[in-house]
């Protein structure tokens, strides 16, 4: 027979707490997944929530189901492609967020930006390519890059007006299918849609949430 342990038994004021199974309702909705089936704001990476900025949360719930595809493909393209977006503000809606490209405050933070840019350049991950002002803005046109890739190529500009981040279907003046590729793009109305771009990408925009309970 074993000798009893002289460890004193702890009391029950130290034991820790029972955890409480009961989940409060705001609690319980804010862990269910969203109607439109994409990532709640709690499933956003913390760059990802630092970009929305202050009331971050407010503004995701705020925004069309395309734009928060635009928003996830975009920004999670750029840190694949090692671009900071630390310290980024974007502008206020509608502009900001847009199903086919994000624009960006002129702030200091966008010299990091561009630094990284021209680092993708220096590297030939990214072609210097001055964009076009009549497509977006004349503000936004001094100096920008180009992905240098036939499909989904993601192109940025700066300038006194801030900075844009967009995606293309296409690579224009990669070969002759970016060229014509994109002409085609130019030619077709509408936007760019996310979840295309997403899909050929394999960016995950679901959530994975649980679905809400049936009433």
């Amino acid at each position: 027979m074993a000798a009893a342990s002289s460890r004193p038994v702890a009391s029950s004021a130290s034991r820790p707490a029972a955890v409480d199974s009961f989940v409060p309702a705001a609690r319980l909705q804010q862990a269910t997944r969203p109607a439109d089936g994409l990532k709640a704001y709690s499933e956003l990476t913390p760059k990802q929530q630092a970009l929305l900025g202050e009331g971050g949360a407010a503004r995701w719930a705020a925004l069309g189901t395309k734009e928060r595809a635009g928003f996830i493909v975009l920004s999670t393209r750029m840190e694949q492609l090692g671009l900071d977006t630390t310290g980024l503000k974007l502008k206020p809606q509608p502009e900001g967020i847009q199903q086919d490209r994000l624009l960006f405050e002129p702030t200091p933070a966008l010299e990091r930006l561009k630094a990284a840019v021209q680092a993708g350049i220096d590297r030939g991950d990214f072609k210097k390519d001055k964009p076009s002002g009549d497509l977006h803005g004349d503000g936004m046109s001094d100096f920008g890059a180009r992905q240098w890739v036939t499909r989904e190529s993601m192109q940025l500009g700066f300038g006194p007006g801030g900075a844009f981040a967009d995606i293309d279907r296409f690579g224009v003046k990669t070969d002759l299918v970016g060229i014509f590729g994109h002409l085609g793009e130019l030619l077709t109305p509408g936007k760019t849609d996310p979840f295309q771009v997403g899909k050929s990408l394999h960016i995950d925009v679901k959530s994975h949430l649980p679905a809400a309970p049936s009433k």
